[in-house]
């Protein structure tokens, strides 16, 4: 190994260090967030589990890194032009020698380091760190939780235990009338927070849950002081002639301490919780409804899907390939219905069908941590789509590799950034998808305008692939005009068909 060699790697190695650092401290800069509050992971999950999921952002920002300054910009010239002339002396030739292509790498380089400590929306790697401290930091089954509770209606808690809370309370302030009124009143948020309060005060009394009650961030001490002085505010309320201000105000200092109430009884309930069952048997003892489907019979979306996307080669080669012998190329016919149609539906349900499979698998995760069914999360799609992106281009790698080019140099990395452009369609689709299953659609929405939803979406995607598809297949030679124009059409008719068919129906349905 030359001493310009060593020198590289040592630069490397520091640098990827460096990064894994400056990632470590951005992933710790991440709390777990249960309402508006943040929380320390360590009562939600194992710390095994947490630490794993630090080793791998830092792990994966190192190897960016790492790849970035070995093979895409790498900084090998720019040490071997430095270490060069200074061997030599030469130090005004080294100045000559600094041009934009040797200091480019190096720039690079600082650029990445500086984008995994930047803290900010815009940064494009917050996302994946963010996506990965969601899978490993926050458990799914204390979001589950926070979320049953704060959905909970009073009227399915059991009477014995709405008869407690009259007897913790300081000031009487409870009717019985109240767990049936409606969630929005003063009144029905009043008594929901006394039983909140009341199962924690049962965890409080045992000796066993000290430390989670001596947790700071957790705020039992302030949520004890607000419940008792707002006994006394909701009192006076009642007693007191109706006032609009008043009663806005004090709607929302109730809901900030349902969300503090709800955020500390999660913690003690899956904290104290031997089983999965006595975990959610308590929650619903408390009126929560836990394991809610959000979409039913998903294998059938995927059926559908995986029918969308044969039924387009199908329609989209033919469709093509009489257009080619009609208008363009008479004298060179293509066959039709040919061996080539079977290997195209193979292809595209792999770099597409895949994904969105992968895509309702995480979906039915990020589902658990939502409070309300049509909460939309650009930065969900976001990720679904670099993820996507990723496997779809993975896929069609080993694909094209394997069973079209069959090169004996075969080296994945390369073939996958010459593949790339086959996996941004797919990736789009995915991301529409997601998106898609937080607008569900109701059954009773009339079918002409059903129709025509599917139909506009047809076009929109039809044309957005027809887009990427020219750039994607520019390269092709001018014998292979043929090829390009059935991909061409092809590709419209299958994106155009996924998106129409990306249609979900609400839970009721």
């Amino acid at each position: 190994m030359t001493i310009e060699s060593l020198i590289n790697f040592a630069i490397q190695l520091l640098g990827a260090a460096a990064a894994a650092f400056l990632a470590y401290r951005a992933f710790q800069k991440r709390r777990i967030q249960l309402g508006t509050e943040p929380t320390l992971p360590q009562y939600f999950i194992r710390r095994g589990t947490y630490w794993s999921g630090i080793a791998l952002y830092c792990a994966l920002m190192a190897a960016l890194f790492y790849l970035l300054t070995w093979q895409w910009l790498p900084l090998e010239p720019l040490v071997t032009l430095i270490v060069s002339h200074l061997r030599a002396g030469e130090l005004v030739n080294l100045l000559y020698g600094l041009d934009g292509n040797k200091l480019l790498p190096l720039i690079a380089a600082g650029i990445m380091l500086f984008f995994v400590a930047w803290e900010s929306p815009f940064n494009p790697l917050l996302i994946l760190r963010d996506s990965i401290h969601d899978a490993f930091a926050i458990p799914t089954k204390a979001v589950e939780v926070y979320n049953a509770l704060i959905k909970s209606r009073l009227s399915a808690v059991d009477d014995k235990i709405k008869a407690q809370i009259a007897d913790r309370l300081l000031v009487q302030s409870i009717d019985a009338g109240d767990f049936d009124k409606s969630g929005a009143t003063v009144e029905y948020k009043w008594a929901h927070n006394s039983l909140l309060f009341d199962q924690i005060q049962h965890y409080a009394d045992q000796s066993s849950y000290r430390r989670l009650f001596s947790e700071p961030s957790l705020k039992w001490g302030e949520i004890c002081i607000s419940y008792n002085a707002m006994s006394e505010k909701v009192n006076i309320w009642k007693e007191a002639e109706p006032h609009y201000t008043k009663t806005v105000n004090l709607l929302k200092d109730l809901d900030r301490l349902t969300s503090l109430l709800c955020r500390l009884l999660a913690a003690a309930v899956v904290f104290g919780s031997p089983s999965e069952d006595e975990l959610w048997s308590t929650v619903k003892k408390l009126g929560g409804n836990v394991h809610e489907a959000r979409l039913k019979h998903t294998y059938k979306y995927l059926l559908i899907f995986a029918a969308a996307t044969a039924f387009g080669v199908i329609l989209g080669r033919e469709v093509s390939v009489a257009l080619h012998n009609v208008f363009l190329f008479p004298d060179k016919p293509l066959p039709h219905f040919s061996y080539t149609t079977l290997r195209w539906i193979a292809y595209s349900i792999a770099i597409y069908v895949v994904p969105i499979t992968l895509v309702f698998a995480l979906r039915s995760v990020a589902f658990r941590h939502q409070q309300e069914p049509a909460e939309q999360n650009y930065g969900f799609y976001m990720a679904i789509m670099f993820v996507c992106f990723l496997v779809s281009t993975t896929i069609s790698t080993f694909i094209l590799e394997l069973t079209f080019y069959r090169r004996d140099d075969f080296n994945f990395l390369d073939s996958f950034l010459d593949h790339a452009r086959w996996g941004i369609m797919p990736a789009l689709i995915c991301g529409f998808v997601a998106y898609r299953m937080d607008a569900p659609v109701s059954e009773a929405e009339a079918l002409s305008k059903s129709a025509l939803s599917a139909v506009l979406r047809f076009m929109a995607w039809g044309g957005i692939a027809v887009i990427f598809m020219l750039y994607a297949t520019d390269d092709l030679a001018i014998e292979k005009l043929n090829l390009r124009f059935t991909l061409v059409g092809t590709a419209f008719f299958v994106t155009g068909l996924l998106g129409a068919a990306a249609r979900f129906k609400t839970v009721s349905d």
